[in-house]
Order: structure tokens, then C-alpha cells, then sequence
């Protein structure tokens, strides 16, 4: 639906409407493979289907419109830059790239789609002023009342029946025409295409900043669907592995450089992808080969993009009108179960409404130029600049944090414990509390810098340089009388959160001599959370005081 309804919207001809279609699912299949097959640090190495993002087709059709198919080229394949740069680094964007945001730029992203529903409805009411509405209230009744209340197999069907109910209802007020479907060969390739190049004229830079705002979009909801495929498609509860997170978001980035590569929109992955594997407990990657494989034949059946080139705008208007709902709950919801923290739940409040204001043009702006002009007139750049903005001075302004930093050596364990006590005697913690912060320090320091390390004959002259060169850097907070350390630096294969659950699942009596670290780490520390990302191991440990 997405490249049909942007081709469609931009006024181009059936050639490039038929390569879109073809083009993204080529795209679709290729990028679902990649994240089943896992290729290196890229992919999931899980059932995570690649989708169209229907929340890019306003700023796909701007680009078209605007500057045409090399100009939508350009952007897309810069948009798959950002979400590749954003999975290399996550460890350190990890306070910006955040549910809070990405929940507040969907919401804008919800209003910014809204003007290209009610266009489609003006496009067809030149024939016939009740068809479109008529059309598009039916194809969403239908939709919506199968969601509704339909069974479980029919949720799943609810826009393909919506659709054919609502084409059903244009057909009756003839506005639906099938020649192009019934002229389409069933096996075939595109006889055009749409001689892409990279274009980077005025329209690409008043469109960037959006572009690159929908890179990390995506990215975020690739976050949240990574860590939702770990908690679902394991029988046992394990810790989130943040360096499969990566390769997710790295299977995007490649994923829409493709998409950029070919001409297509960009890509996510499939919003019902865990719903999936949770109702139907299925999470065997056979599976996704199966979805990557149906995606890359259909592409190749013409008879399908011409059956979709048919559907009437007030149709896709009627489903539009749904995914748009449920886009701003998504996001709403994202925002409110993630963040407890009352000033950035401002932040995506105050955040959406100046997007909707410069979104809808509530007031007149001054004449900025085409390139400034351009990005005050769209919602999701005001908008997630206000967010971003706002965010970054709550995070500055913010009560700093104690910070140490050395090699990551058992050695540094004396100059750790000093820095504990420092840190103690700034809040007036007692001596009990100084000495569970150095319990916790020293057990943490023991699983970031293992004593191994040192004693292992070995290693040759190269490993022990990169061991030496390796650093800790221990970053110390408290909120009331409650500790908070934040541990970064590298650690071993295995996660600690995992260690720690097995002990607590299969405790005995008399523990073994590796086991002493961690069951004193789990008597001190309130809670215990270890991020593994690539080259970096993040362990964030809260610590109350003895007598609380």
C-alpha cells in the first residue's frame, strides 16, 4: 500500500508505479532475509519481517513531488546512513535514542499522515462529491469493527477485508476501475524504470532534516522490536542482549540503503511481528525465511502490483484513517509506559502540540527562504527539535554525577574503593553504606576485570596491549538515600543479569568458588542491569542503604 499510495499522490505514471511496487518488495524480502540469516555484526538473528513505513509517505510524496525519484533515492539512502551510525553507536546515544522521543515523533508523524488521507478524499470527489466519503466511512467501518470484535484470524485479515469491502462500495459508484489489473501479465519484470540517480538540489535539503528524523524513528522502533522478539521468543526469561539490538538496527540501516539503492520507501520492521510469535508461539527463523522468500516471488507477479495500482484513493483514504489512529496511540502509549519521569512526560506533550501548530500553519510565519521556511512548515521537524532540544537541557541541567575513571584492571579496585568513600561522604552516608558501595564496586570491578585476566601465560604481546589499553568508567548518582552506579567498560561473554537469575532460580547450599561473587553482589545491590552492546559492557546498579 505505502508505494502505491506515494506513487499515486505524486502524480507519476503507471511505469514508476509498477517499479515502486516491485522495488519494495524485492527490498522487503531481501531485508527480511538479512535480519533472519544474521550476516556478521547485521541482523537480528530472528524472525523480525521487514514492512513498508506508512508514516514516511507524506515526506516520500514531498520528495517526489518536489524533486523527483533521485531526490526520494537520496533521502531514503540517508535515512539508512543515520540508523546505521545510530547502531554503532547506540551505547553512547543510548539518553537520546529513547522510547520518550521516538513515542513523541510518532504521535507528530500521526498528524503529518493526516493531510495526505484527506487529500486522497479531494482526489476522488472531483467525479462523484459522496463516492469518496461514502467509500472510505465503509472500507473503515469494516476495518474497524473486525479489529474490534472480530476472532483472532480475522484481526489478522481486517485490512485485506476492508479493503475489498470498500473497493466493493467504489465499484458501486464507479469509481473503481480493473483494466490495469486484468492487462497485467501474471509473471513478468517492470518494462520501465524510473532512472534513479542521486539528486542533492534544494528539495533535499529542506527534506533532510525529516529524512533524518525518520532514520531515527526507525531505528527506535527497531529498539523496541528487538527487545520485544528477546523477552517472547525464549521459553526461559534471560537478559536483553543489547549486540543483537544493534545488529537489528544495523539490518534496517542495510535494509534501507537497499530501499534507497532501488528507488523504494523506506522500510521498518513489521509492527505485529512479537504479537505474532507470542499468540502463536512459533519463533523458528525457518519461519522467516518463508516470509523473505514469499515477499521476493510476489515481486515478480505483476498481476499483484497491477491489482494494487487499482485501488481507489478514498479506499486507502478509509485504511489510512486507521493505521493513523493507531499510530498516535503507539506512540502515546510508548511515552507513558516508558517514562516515569514527569518532566520529560511534559516534554512529549508540549513537544506534539508545537508540532501540530506549525504542522497545520496556526499562525503566520515570516518569510524564511525555501530551505528554513520549508522545515518550519513540517510538523515532525518543529516538533522533534523541540523534543530533542528540551531533552538534552533536562539531561544538562541535571544534578551531575560523581565520575572515576582508570584502566580496567583489578588493580584500580584501591583507587575504586576511594572513590566510593568520596562519594558516600558528599551525600553523609554512614559507614555501612560506604562499605556496601565498596562491596558492590569491588564484586562489579571482579566481573568487568576478571583475576584470569592477569594470570593467563597466554597471551601473547598484542592481546595484552588491547587489555591494558582497555578502560573503566564508573559514574555515581543518588536519588534520597538510594545509590545509583552506572559501570562501563568491557566484559566477558557472559551477561550478569543471567548469572544472577540462575542463582536465585537454582540456589544451594554450598555455593562454588566462582558463585561467591555474584551471590555477594545480589545480597548488596537492590537491583542489577547489564547492557551489552559491541566492545562495551554497561552495568547499572542500584544500592540501598543497609537499613532501608
Amino acid at each position: 500500500m505505502t508505494p502505491v499510495i506515494v506513487a499515486k499522490a505524486s502524480g507519476r505514471d503507471d511505469s514508476y508505479l509498477a517499479w515502486m511496487v516491485f522495488a519494495s518488495l524485492i527490498v522487503v524480502g531481501l531485508s527480511t532475509l538479512l535480519q533472519v540469516r544474521r550476516v556478521g555484526p547485521v541482523g537480528a538473528g530472528a524472525v523480525l519481517p521487514m514492512f513498508t513505513a506508512a508514516f514516511s509517505i507524506p515526506f516520500c510524496i514531498t520528495a517526489v513531488v518536489d524533486g523527483g525519484p533521485a531526490t526520494l533515492m537520496t533521502l531514503v539512502f540517508v535515512s539508512g546512513i543515520i540508523q546505521l551510525v545510530i547502531s554503532r553507536w547506540l551505547f553512547l546515544l543510548r539518553r537520546l535514542v529513547t522510547p520518550t522521543v521516538g513515542g513523541t515523533v510518532m504521535m507528530i508523524l500521526s498528524i503529518t499522515l493526516a493531510s495526505v488521507v484527506f487529500g486522497l478524499l479531494d482526489d476522488a470527489s472531483e467525479a462523484e462529491p459522496v463516492a469518496a466519503p461514502v467509500t472510505a466511512l465503509a472500507t473503515l467501518i469494516v476495518v474497524a469493527v473486525l479489529t474490534f470484535r472480530g476472532t483472532p484470524i480475522l484481526r489478522l485479515w481486517a485490512p485485506m477485508i476492508g479493503i475489498v469491502a470498500g473497493c466493493a462500495v467504489a465499484a458501486g459508484f464507479g469509481i473503481y476501475e480493473v483494466e490495469r489489473m486484468i492487462q497485467a501479465p501474471w509473471v513478468g519484470l517492470p518494462t520501465e524504470w524510473p532512472g534513479l540517480a542521486l539528486d542533492f538540489g534544494i528539495p533535499f535539503w529542506t527534506l533532510i532534516p525529516a529524512f533524518v528524523f525518520l532514520g531515527i524513528i526507525i531505528s527506535i522502533q527497531a529498539n523496541g522490536e528487538s527487545i520485544g522478539m528477546q523477552r517472547v521468543a525464549t521459553r526461559e526469561a534471560r537478559a536483553i542482549d543489547f549486540r543483537r539490538v544493534q545488529g537489528t538496527l544495523a539490518g534496517t540501516g542495510v535494509g534501507n540503503l537497499l530501499a534507497g539503492i532501488a528507488g523504494a520507501v523506506p522500510n521498518i520492521i513489521h509492527p505485529g511481528a512479537v504479537a505474532f510469535t507470542q499468540v502463536t508461539g512459533v519463533a523458528s527463523r525457518r519461519v522467516g525465511y518463508c516470509i523473505g522468500g514469499m515477499f521476493i516471488l510476489v515481486a515478480f507477479l505483476p498481476k499483484v502490483s497491477g491489482l494494487l495500482s487499482t485501488l481507489p484513493g478514498a479506499v486507502m483514504a478509509g485504511y489510512l484513517v486507521l493505521v493513523t489512529g493507531t499510530l498516535f496511540v503507539d506512540g502515546a502509549y510508548t511515552v507513558i509506559q516508558t517514562e516515569e519521569n514527569r518532566q520529560k512526560l511534559v516534554v512529549a506533550g508540549v513537544s506534539f502540540w508545537i508540532g501540530a501548530a506549525f504542522q497545520f500553519g496556526l499562525f503566520r510565519l515570516p518569510d524564511l527562504g525555501p530551505v528554513v521556511g520549508t522545515l518550519f512548515k513540517s510538523g515532525i521537524t518543529t516538533g522533534g527539535f523541540a523534543a530533542i532540544a528540551m531533552i538534552l537541557f533536562l539531561e544538562f541541567t541535571s544534578h551531575r554525577a560523581m565520575r572515576f575513571q582508570s584502566r580496567l584492571n583489578i588493580d584500580a579496585l584501591a583507587d575504586l574503593n576511594d572513590f566510593m568513600t568520596r562519594f558516600a561522604a558528599r551525600r553523609g552516608w554512614d559507614a555501612a553504606m560506604t562499605d556496601r558501595l565498596k562491596a558492590v564496586a569491588e564484586e562489579t570491578l571482579l566481573t568487568l576485570a576478571p583475576l584470569d585476566l592477569d594470570l593467563d601465560l597466554d597471551l601473547d604481546a598484542d592481546d595484552e596491549d588491547e587489555e591494558d589499553d582497555r578502560q573503566l568508567v564508573v559514574l555515581a548518582s543518588s536519588e534520597g538515600t538510594v545509590a545509583d552506579l552506572e559501570f562501563i567498560g568491557g566484559g566477558d561473554e557472559e551477561n550478569l543479569e543471567d548469572r544472577i537469575r540462575q542463582l536465585q532460580q537454582y540456589d544451594s547450599e554450598t555455593p562454588i568458588e566462582q558463585e561467591l561473587s555474584l551471590r555477594l553482589l545480589r545480597g548488596f545491590a537492590s537491583s542489577v542491569e547489564h547492557q551489552q552492546y559491541q566492545d562495551t559492557d554497561v552495568i547499572k546498579v542500584q544500592v540501598g542503604h543497609p537499613d532501608s
